[in-house]
């Protein structure tokens, strides 16, 4: 059982009022850190490995893939290479979703029975042993010839685990325990600009540790960050479901009803009513499901399918929707867009970071600055807020799919600048309009949904690359503002469905 604590009480104390609000946000940064600092970097070094090892060619030949200028042999040894790694990218990608998305299935009820606590544990476990292993086949290719599929089999160990899905959904919930309706948007708001924080400072330092060190010193760096922020976890940071919901945050009619309890506990004082009530206790403890029942997928989709007033139900599953066409198009995109960068930019490492960092800090900057101006100046609501940053994304596919010249990626970047928006705002929507009990299984819902992209959309967009590879290699981008804009679309009926109930909808979704 997890010990409860009131959420009030936990601020009361000075040094937890401040050291509350940022138990999970140093785990967050060091782990989205330690991958942007080595995904680049691996990825060149997949390409390399699959140009010495599978196709056999000279080393000297394969190294000058990572240069501006390169012959016309080169560029035809890049276009033999991408269409292989493309494939293998494929591959990873599929296999980093099929264990998560069973663990979708359970993961909701798993955090609201268990604590957040363990399921952080576990999913941090799983990226500590798949780092370790990738960073001893990188030091072993510093010697042998190492064949890069060595480094999909890597991936293993937190696919198992439940890898970001895992991670996401408690990360989620425990932002949600411990914040009030007031402050939970700044909050979702706060853990996004620390994502693109570690993002934008990853991707920087990437390049520069590289062409200082290798390949093998760099994912070792990372590995290690890993296991510190799993450390962390595991000796540091509560437990939060315990903590309890202020009043403010408890609708009058919950606060009715415990203050009736109470008054009839105290006038029937009564010693057989505790007996019984222990009896039941023991009773439900016996009956608890084991870790993979089938309760746990039944309590999963009754809550999710559960009718709830004012239309709120439809609302959950727009935003879900909306929610998984947008990992849809980021799942695709991150299959093919370093390789899209190659083929008709023929940038580097140090120039694609570049790239990666300004793409990074730019939304960091607008989601900041908008969020600020724009929710607390001019009172704009949530859901309008992620409608502006799904504008944001459809003009920012477009950019990229019309891109010659490689500063047209760069104006991209700036008509992207709300695209970060969209995720913190969504989470709120959904974490607003139902009770705590029910986050878990709600965040899991719409994990499950999103687990699923990659089994497509991996397959989809590595399809359309490889077709248009020759002609144009940033076709896939116009795919992706089609799917933008049913997402747009999506999250237009819930601001429907709002304007239908204003009277319930007004501090909600402020």
């Amino acid at each position: 059982m997890v010990e409860k604590a009131s959420l009030s009480q936990l601020k009361s104390l000075k040094w937890g009022r401040l050291f509350n609000m940022f138990y999970i946000e140093p785990v967050v940064c060091m782990l989205i850190f330690s991958h942007v600092l080595t995904g680049t970097i691996m990825r060149n070094q997949l390409i390399y490995q699959t140009c010495t090892v599978i196709f056999q060619y000279n080393e000297s030949d394969c190294k000058l893939l990572d240069s501006k200028n390169t012959s016309t042999e080169i560029q035809a040894i890049e276009t033999e290479l991408q269409a292989y790694v493309a494939n293998m990218f494929l591959i990873r990608t599929l296999f980093e979703s099929i264990v998560p998305a069973i663990c979708g299935l359970f993961i909701g009820s798993w955090s609201d029975r268990y604590g957040r606590k363990p399921l952080l544990v576990v999913s941090m476990i799983g990226f500590s042993a798949s780092s370790l292993v990738t960073s001893v086949i990188c030091w072993m290719s510093s010697y042998y010839m190492v064949n890069p599929w060595w480094y999909t089999l890597a991936a293993v160990p937190h696919s198992l685990l439940g890898g970001m899905c895992v991670f996401y959904v408690a990360a989620s919930c425990f932002i949600s325990d411990t914040t009030d309706i007031k402050t939970r948007p700044y909050r979702m708001m706060f853990i996004e600009v620390i994502v693109f924080v570690a993002l934008t400072s990853g991707s920087l330092l990437s390049s520069f540790l590289y062409a200082a060190t290798s390949a093998a010193f760099v994912q070792s760096l990372s590995c290690l960050m890993i296991v510190l922020a799993t450390l962390f976890i595991v000796f540091y940071l509560p437990e939060s479901l315990g903590m309890l919901q202020d009043d403010e945050d408890i609708p009058d009619k919950q606060k009715d009803a415990v203050v009736s309890i109470t008054i009839s506990d105290q006038q029937l004082n009564v010693p057989e009513k505790s007996e019984k009530l222990s009896e039941k206790t023991c009773q439900v403890e016996q009956s608890e499901p084991g870790l993979f029942s089938l309760k746990h997928v039944k309590d999963l989709f009754s809550t999710c399918f559960k009718r709830r007033e004012n239309n709120a139900h439809t609302i959950i599953w727009l935003v879900t929707l909306a929610g998984f066409v947008s990992i849809f198009v980021g799942d695709g995109v991150m299959t093919v867009m370093y390789l899209f960068v190659r083929q008709q930019f023929h940038m580097t490492v140090r120039e694609y970071t570049i790239f990666e960092t300004v793409s990074q800090s730019v939304p960091m900057l607008g989601a900041l600055l908008g969020f600020l101006i724009l929710k607390k100046v001019f009172g704009v609501s949530v859901v309008a807020l992620a409608l502006l940053s799904l504008v944001s994304e459809i003009l920012s596919s477009l950019s990229k799919g019309f891109a010659i010249l490689s500063w047209h990626l760069y104006l991209s970047v700036v008509l992207g600048v709300f695209r970060s928006i969209q995720g913190p705002m969504c989470r709120t929507i959904v974490s607003n309009i139902v009770p705590a009990s029910d986050t878990g299984k709600l965040f899991a819902i719409g994990n499950i949904v999103q687990s699923v992209a990659p089994f497509v959309a991996a397959p989809l967009y590595t399809a359309i690359y490889k077709g248009s590879l020759a002609s144009n290699p940033g076709g896939f981008n116009f795919l992706s503002a089609a799917l933008y804009l049913i997402s747009f679309i999506l999250i237009g009926c819930v601001l429907r469905i709002k304007f239908q109930h204003r009277t319930f909808y007004a501090k909600l979704l402020k």
